[in-house]
């Protein structure tokens, strides 16, 4: 709906100073570098469910539970990071600084998953890496004002989401095949740190800092987050948008880790009794199942990036409408991939493959705009820490799966996410946002 609840902020950026060598704003090797990261940190994304995963539970003795509640650890430690060291950023304008020390440190992390030091040394990894890499999602994100025009967020974050998924292809064509594991993730470590470089190198945020020492810019951080948080009930639009994004990323982030693992799991038995055929390839043992899993993979991956490049237009007309149809196709994936899901591969590909491509692809280009649209201009680093709340803390899903699944089975734990999708779409439909100004939109 275009109807307006309270006012709409556009986000402006200050210029920078003339010795500043970082391109103009909107030009194509800013935002070109700036996208770049997105398929860089995709490639830790996809490593994590393609790889880390399956090789995880196999290291555990076959469990999940534990694999989830390290992985909601994480995300609740960054959760309470985030909003903070988004108000810093804010305050200090170090932003690329920063990402870089983020980015670095959960490269670190996914190289450790190759290095052969048990079980605990591999855990103590994951959780290092995860909070990392999504600290750097929060700095990430609050440098997508500094790339875009005004009334182009949209575009640049759809364009963004669409090349990331390049990142997954990458990881499944390139990564997946070679044979030793543990090789597996060097090499993966190696491409997050290619990609990365020209966003670290070229993006800058050219707001001026608003405080001195860093301590004085802490403290003044924490007044700043806690105002923020004392006044968000004054924003209803706000606080129902970020409670109905909490639900819908946190189906997302459950799919993002165990969606190997169910993938193998409800076709397994299939696959080795040698009932498997898809576009007329026979699926059979476990190298039909790995077979399988790359197609579904590659397909989900291959939709996502033109979804995401065409969902950007409509995202700047009305993010709001993407949010809801990506929850709507979120939810089709769920129950169709749990109803086809070892009985046919081609309706799984057709469900969970299609609708799960276009949800993944509409939550993070609209969620996105959604923040750029309601944010004060001098505060979209906090703004971004809020939402990145709702992104990190998220992690109910991945519990509850690892729990379900031990307990009942794969399928009941995957419908066990509808809960959260339907109580996103409710959120999600008390949101009033006004419509971006046609003459923004196409500045």
């Amino acid at each position: 709906m275009r109807d307006a609840a309270g006012p709409r902020h556009t986000v402006r950026v200050a210029d920078a100073e003339p010795s500043d060598p970082t391109p103009a704003r909107g030009s194509g090797l800013h935002i070109g570098a700036w996208v770049l990261y997105d398929l860089a940190n995709t490639v830790y994304s996809a490593t994590l469910t393609f790889i880390f995963t399956p090789f995880a539970k196999e290291q555990l003795g076959g469990e999940r539970t534990l694999i989830g509640f390290v992985n909601t650890g994480s995300m609740v430690l960054a959760g309470l990071l985030v909003p903070v060291l988004g108000a810093l950023a804010d305050q200090t304008a170090r932003t690329r600084g920063y990402l870089a020390i983020a980015t670095l440190l959960c490269i670190a992390g996914t190289a450790g998953f190759g290095l052969d030091l048990g079980p605990a040394a591999l855990l103590g990894c994951f959780f290092v890496a995860n909070i990392t890499y999504n600290l750097g999602l929060l700095f990430y994100n609050a440098l997508l004002p500094a790339v875009a025009r005004p009334g182009r967020e949209g575009r640049v974050s759809g364009i963004g989401v669409g090349l990331g998924y390049l990142g997954t292809i990458g990881v499944i064509v390139v990564v997946m095949p070679l044979a030793d594991e543990r090789s597996r993730f060097l090499l993966a470590a190696g491409l997050f740190l290619v990609f990365a470089l020209p966003c670290l190198l070229l993006v800058r945020d050219p707001r001026a800092p608003r405080t001195g020492p860093r301590a004085e810019a802490m403290r003044a951080a924490v007044r700043q987050l806690a105002s923020t948080l004392r006044a968000l009930p004054r924003y209803p639009a706000l606080l129902w948008f970020l409670l109905g994004n909490f639900c819908l990323v946190d189906v997302l982030n459950t799919a993002i880790l165990f969606f190997a693992d169910f993938t193998k799991d409800v076709f397994a038995t299939a696959a080795h009794a040698g009932g498997l055929r898809l576009f007329g390839l026979e699926l059979a043992g476990e190298e039909g199942l790995t077979t399988l899993l790359m197609i579904t993979g590659v397909a989900l991956n291959g939709l996502a990036l033109p979804f995401g490049i065409l969902l950007g237009p409509w995202t700047d007309r009305a993010p709001l409408s993407v949010m809801r149809a990506s929850a709507l196709a979120l939810l089709g994936a769920l129950v169709g991939g749990t109803a086809f899901g070892g009985v046919s591969p081609l309706g799984y590909l057709a469900t969970l493959g299609v609708l799960g491509a276009f949800g993944l692809a509409g939550v993070w280009t609209a969620g996105r705009k959604m923040i750029v649209l309601l944010a004060p201009p001098d505060r979209i680093g906090e703004f971004f820490g809020l939402y990145g709340i709702t992104v990190k803390l998220s992690v109910v899903g991945s519990a509850v799966y690892g729990l379900v699944a031990d307990a009942y089975g794969c399928k009941p734990a995957m419908l066990a996410q509808g809960i959260q999708l339907l109580i996103g779409l409710g959120c999600l439909a008390m949101v009033r946002v006004k419509h971006p100004d046609a003459a923004a939109a196409t500045a």
